[in-house]
């Protein structure tokens, strides 16, 4: 089954430090590219949230945004401590100052705290501590984004479904109209032939040499038969192919585009023209759509 590159999943988890929510959103791109945006402090994660998604998604540029939503009474992950080696520091110069300067006064707490380092905002968690809570969150929401690519790619087969349909109508009419195509240049052949001699005897040798030659310079057999297959092999694609099933039917169709431009050019049937002109216009939409396949 095709799986879409577009799609959103969204998941929470509680835990001591508050309620973990991961987002993920994810868009068409060649490969896999995963970008992180954790909450401050915890990006040494990054790496940890990117092996969450190895072998579970396979190509598109994926966007995780992991936030933090405190509570009362939980656990905080900022603590807030004085150093107090700072602050003897500080006293220490400011009043070998004084004594230097003879100036007089009194430094109190309140100032001593508003210098630069005396007050320190600490980490009270690990990151090992807050990664198993951050995992089940991820894990949720890119089981979310999982599915989300899977409705998305049935919505996609559909839409291929359909237009395989039209295409394998449009070889049925390519096939009668190239039989047509040489029945009526041999019945044209004779007539001109005809009138060129008017009563005498028709060459039928000559004539049938001339039919077949035109028959297999505007053969397209061989063209139709592959195109056919190509097609079957795009159906089983999307059924069975696993990994990288895009850059697959992308392949494919390329290959149908081939046999189906090889057709345009070996007949000169007007009808066949505008056959292949259909077919070629279903193949271009398909390959659009293929973009979107992971």
């Amino acid at each position: 089954m095709i799986r879409s590159m577009t799609g959103f999943g969204k998941a929470s988890e509680k835990s001591p430090f508050g309620k973990i929510t991961a987002e993920i959103k994810s868009l068409n791109n060649k490969n896999l590219s995963v970008a992180c945006n954790p909450f401050n402090g915890f990006f040494l994660l990054e790496e940890k949230v990117k092996d969450v998604f190895s072998g579970q998604v396979h190509r598109g540029k994926v966007f995780v945004k992991i936030t933090r939503e405190g509570a009362s009474g939980r656990k905080t992950l900022k603590k807030i401590e004085v150093n107090e080696t700072v602050a003897a520091e500080y006293l220490k110069k400011i009043k070998k100052a004084q004594k230097k300067l003879g100036v007089k006064g009194e430094i109190e707490i309140q100032e001593l705290i508003g210098f630069p380092g005396v007050m320190e905002s600490v980490s009270s968690a690990k990151e090992d501590k807050l990664w198993p809570d951050i995992k089940k969150a991820l894990e949720k929401a890119l089981k979310r984004l999982i599915e989300f690519r899977k409705s998305e790619g049935k919505r996609l087969a559909k839409d291929f479904t359909a237009r395989l349909a039209v295409i394998k109508r449009k070889i049925k009419d390519i096939t009668k109209y190239g039989r047509q195509g040489v029945a009526g240049y041999r019945k044209k052949l004779v007539k001109s032939i005809k009138e060129i001699a008017e009563k005498e005897k028709i060459d039928r040798g000559r004539l049938e040499t001339e039919v077949a030659l035109f028959a297999k310079n505007c053969d397209i057999a061989e063209e139709v038969t592959r195109l056919e297959g190509h097609i079957e092999a795009y159906v089983d694609a999307m059924k069975k192919v696993k990994t990288d099933v895009g850059k697959k039917l992308d392949f494919i169709a390329q290959e149908m585009q081939r046999e189906a431009n090889t057709i345009g050019s070996k007949s000169n049937d007007l009808r066949i023209a505008k056959a292949v002109i259909d077919v070629k216009s279903e193949i271009e939409k398909m390959r659009e759509q293929i973009k979107n396949v992971e």
